[in-house]
Formats: structure tokens, C-alpha cells, sequence
């Protein structure tokens, strides 16, 4: 187990309600975390995907905003389901 904070956002709740994304904490920094982050906020199981409670959901959008902030050489790390936002990731701005 970890000793110490590795986000400036308050995890505490989440953690105990889905002690399966602590995950974060290890991954924390990477791009691979930025990936998971953002697939935690996304469909990936075509509507069958209940959703985060709305204090969770916020938790994990704090998380995203965060580690785009802290980490922002990997904001624009694209997983292969994000070509549901549309297959030209250039009229973006994605490089």
C-alpha cells in the first residue's frame, strides 16, 4: 500500500466505493493513466455501462483535469476507443 498523497484530489471516497481504480495511484504520471481516466468517463460497453455516481463521476473528471494540468505532454494521448469523437483527430488540433 502507498504512503502518502500522489493527487492533489481528494480520493478518499472514491477509493472506498471502487477499490479497483486505486490502480490510479500506480499508474499516476503516465500516459496509460491518462488513457484509463478517460475511458472511466466514456461508453465503452455500447449503453450497457451504468455509470459513476455523480460525486464519483466528479471525482474522476477532477482526476482527468488534474493530471491533464500536471502532465500535459500527455492531454492528447488518443485510445483507440476515442475515434467515436470522429476519425480526423488533426481538425482538432491532435498531432
Amino acid at each position: 500500500m502507498m504512503t502518502g498523497k500522489v493527487t492533489e484530489t481528494s480520493t478518499e471516497k472514491l477509493y472506498a466505493r471502487f477499490p479497483h481504480l486505486r490502480k490510479i495511484d500506480l499508474m499516476w504520471g503516465s500516459p496509460e493513466c491518462r488513457k484509463f481516466i478517460f475511458m472511466l468517463m466514456t461508453d465503452t460497453r455500447e449503453g450497457a455501462r451504468q455509470g459513476f455516481p455523480k460525486e464519483h463521476a466528479a471525482t474522476i473528471l477532477s482526476l482527468l483535469m488534474e493530471h491533464d494540468r500536471r502532465f500535459p505532454q500527455f492531454e492528447h494521448e488518443l485510445g483507440h476507443h476515442d475515434q467515436r469523437w470522429g476519425h480526423d483527430v488533426s481538425r482538432r488540433g491532435f498531432r
